[in-house]
């Protein structure tokens, strides 16, 4: 997610490479930051008419220091997320920022992102109706930031309380925000209350609780509960598949436990099908485990989800799902 403030817009120059490769859909800057360039003319063309197509406009090429933004705009943001999620940027300090009448959407090598909340999302007393918020739509770490205030929203998936639409909003961190439906138009009160960012501290701890202060007995039991709160949902998961793997076709067993697929899923933002939503969640609780605390915490965590599942099969098939996350080993 950016964090650069944006600086004064030049006219980027647009480049055409020498060398003839297949046409692609994200432009590269230039090496000095303050245009883009496409391999040929075709990728060039291709390009523009997606633009053209999505209703957006090039506003230009924007730096900070290293930080280097592609700006466009365009009135309609549903369109410019559209346009966003189809990008592709693989490298850091690189932003591709629509502005829109209704926010100013970007794109980083950590997915889909709204600059800043609308100063609208904070009447929260027009509502018309309430709703949880979903999985989360954007990058999770984004969830993190949120809550330490270093940008005030993150991504999740809401479903309109009038016309069961589903779109990807910013929301408040434990909080509350208002959101408008895309598609009739509702204003929806979205209670970000069920996601919580779980903090784990890696820090030695007295081998008795004697040792321990009133106040840290009190943090360290707060994160041992986290901890069994997501380990029991590892063991839950599992169980689960071991009923329902069977009713699966064989292409749906194969994609089941295929790390490449279901990473592809997480990073696409979408809400998976049911068939293979467990599967997705037990990855990403792997990557999470991972951000936090490395193999360790993943070892430990599977090890008493294990102890707390019916079939006791977590150590024996969790390895499926958290194969080449960081450096774990079943």
């Amino acid at each position: 997610m950016a964090l650069f403030k944006r600086h004064a817009k030049d006219t980027p120059t647009i480049e055409q490479a020498s060398a003839p490769t297949a046409p692609v859909v994200t432009p590269r800057l230039t090496p000095d930051g303050k245009g883009i360039t496409f391999p040929d003319k075709a990728a060039m063309d291709h390009w523009k008419r997606r633009v053209a197509e999505a209703g957006l406009t090039v506003r230009g090429v924007e730096y900070n220091g290293q930080a280097s933004y592609l700006t466009l705009a365009g009135s309609d943001a549903e369109r410019a997320k559209v346009f966003l999620r189809d990008e592709h940027v693989d490298r850091k300090l690189y932003y591709i920022v629509v502005e829109t009448l209704d926010g100013v959407w970007g794109l980083d090598i950590d997915g889909l992102y709204l600059e800043h909340l609308r100063p609208w999302q904070m009447d929260t007393g027009s509502a018309e109706y309430q709703v949880p918020a979903g999985s989360v739509a954007g990058n999770p770490h984004s969830v993190n930031l949120a809550m330490q205030g270093t940008v005030d929203n993150f991504l999740v998936w809401i479903g309109c309380g009038r016309c069961a639409h589903r779109w990807a909003d910013g929301v408040r961190y434990q909080n509350r925000t208002l959101t408008r439906c895309p598609s009739c138009g509702a204003k929806n009160l979205v209670d970000s209350s069920n996601v919580q960012v779980v903090l784990v501290d890696e820090r030695p701890r007295p081998s008795s609780p004697l040792s321990s202060s009133l106040s840290e007995q009190s943090a360290y039991t707060g994160i041992e509960q986290q901890r069994a709160q997501i380990a029991r949902r590892i063991a839950e998961l599992v169980d689960a598949n071991q009923v329902h793997y069977g009713e699966l076709t064989e292409e749906q067993q194969s994609r089941f436990t295929d790390w490449h697929h279901l990473d592809a899923v997480i990073s696409s933002g979408e809400a998976p099908p049911d068939w293979i939503s467990r599967a997705v969640e037990l990855r990403s609780i792997g990557h999470q485990l991972n951000r936090e605390g490395g193999t360790r915490l993943m070892q430990e965590t599977a090890a008493q989800a294990d102890r707390l599942s019916k079939c006791h099969t977590v150590l024996g098939v969790i390895v499926l799902f958290w194969d080449s996350i960081g450096d774990w080993q079943g």
